[in-house]
C-alpha cells in the first residue's frame, strides 16, 4: 500500500524522487564502516598540527588513508570513535530511509523500520522499542516497557547494561516513547500518569517541537482508552489533530525553497515519525481492546490534506493485514 493519490498531489513530491531520498540513506546505512572518523583526524591535528605528513594534502581515500591510521595507532589511541557512534548513525540512516520508503510501500518500510529499530534499542534507546512494538506490536517489548515505566513513575533505579545505559530514560524525549511504548500493556500505571512531574512538562521534543506534556497526555489517553470511552476517544483524535496540523505548518515552510524540496533533499521529514508511530500504537490498543477503528473523515474532519499524511501513515503501519497479490 502507498501513499494515496490526494496526498502525493498535496505533498508535490515526485514517486521517483522519494524513491532516490530512500536509497541514498540505504546505501549510506550499508557503507563499510571506516578504519577512523572526523574525531580521530581532529585529534590528531590538535595533537600533531602536521599529523607526520607536512604541508600537503592527505588523500584519504588513496593509499594515504592507511598512514593515517597507522599514524594514529602509534598515538596510542583507538579507533572509529566511541562503540555507539556508527551503530547510531546506521540507525538514523535506515530510519530516514524508512520514512521514505513508507510512502511508497507499507510493507518495504515496514521491514526498515524494524532494522533501524534493532539499532536504536541496542544502543539502550526506548525509540528502539516504540519504533518495534508501532511497527510490528511487539508485545514483549511494550510488557518491558510497562515494567520500566512503572520504576520511573515510583521513582525506583532502572538497570541497563546496553551502550547508553539507563542514562537513556532520563531524557524527557526517551520517557515519551517508554510511555507510548508500554501503551498496550500500562493499565496497571495508568492512574499515576496524570499526577507525574512529567504532565506539567513543556520541554519542546519531536521534529515539531511541540511540548512534552502534550505527548504525555497522548500516552496517557492511550492507557485510558476503552470501548466506551468516546470522550476520551474524542480527545485522542484532538491531541492528533494537532500534532498533524504543526508537521503540515511544517512541510509549507519547507515547499517554500523549491529547489531542496523538488529534489528530495529539504532537512524537513516527510513523516513524523513519532505522530506516525503513535497513530499507528492507537490502532493495535482499538484493536486489542475491541473499540471501533478510526474512521478519519468521521474521527478527523478538519485535517487539511498534508496534515493527513503521517496519519495515512500511521494507520497503514497499525494494521498488520498481509499485502494483497496486486
Amino acid at each position: 500500500m502507498t501513499l494515496p493519490e490526494q496526498l502525493w498531489g498535496a505533498l508535490r513530491l515526485d514517486p521517483a524522487t522519494v524513491a532516490a531520498r530512500a536509497r541514498f540513506y540505504r546505501a549510506y546505512a550499508e557503507l563499510e564502516e571506516p578504519t577512523f572518523d572526523v574525531r580521530d583526524l581532529a585529534d590528531l591535528v590538535r595533537d600533531y598540527p602536521s599529523g607526520g605528513f607536512g604541508n600537503r594534502v592527505i588523500n584519504l581515500v588513496g593509499k594515504e588513508a592507511g598512514a593515517v591510521g597507522q599514524r594514529l595507532r602509534r598515538t596510542q589511541r583507538s579507533l572509529g570513535g566511541r562503540p555507539w557512534v556508527r551503530l547510531a548513525e546506521v540507525a538514523d540512516a535506515l530510519r530516514n530511509a524508512a520514512i521514505a520508503e513508507l510512502l511508497l510501500d507499507t510493507q518495504t518500510g515496514r521491514i526498515t523500520l524494524l532494522k533501524a529499530s534493532s539499532g536504536y534499542s541496542e544502543l539502550g534507546l526506548p525509540f528502539g522499542d516504540f519504533l518495534s512494538v508501532a511497527a510490528a506490536g511487539d508485545r514483549e517489548r511494550s510488557a518491558s516497557a510497562a515494567e520500566q515505566l512503572d520504576a520511573l513513575l515510583s521513582n525506583s533505579q532502572i538497570t541497563d547494561t546496553r551502550l547508553l545505559g539507563s542514562a537513556a530514560i532520563t531524557t524527557p524525549a526517551q520517557q515519551r516513547y517508554l510511555l507510548l511504548t508500554a501503551a498496550l500493556d500500562a493499565t496497571d500505571v495508568r492512574s499515576r500518569l496524570a499526577d507525574a512531574p512529567q504532565a506539567q512538562r513543556t520541554t519542546a521534543v519531536g521534529v515539531t517541537s511541540q511540548p512534552f506534556s502534550t505527548w504525555w497526555r497522548l500516552g496517557s489517553l492511550l492507557c485510558y482508552l476503552e470501548s466506551d470511552a468516546e470522550g476520551i476517544k474524542r480527545d485522542l483524535a484532538q491531541i492528533i489533530t494537532d500534532l498533524a496540523e504543526a508537521h503540515s505548518r511544517q512541510l509549507e515552510l519547507a515547499t517554500v525553497d523549491d529547489h531542496h524540496w523538488s529534489t528530495g533533499r529539504a532537512q524537513t521529514d516527510l513523516i513524523d515519525l513519532d505522530l506516525a508511530g503513535a497513530v499507528a500504537l492507537s490502532a493495535r490498543v482499538m484493536r486489542q481492546r475491541d473499540i471501533r477503528p478510526w474512521q478519519v473523515e468521521r474521527d478527523f474532519p478538519a485535517l487539511s490534506p498534508l496534515a493527513r499524511i503521517s496519519l495515512q501513515i500511521g494507520l497503514q503501519l497499525g494494521d498488520d493485514a498481509s499485502p494483497s497479490e496486486d
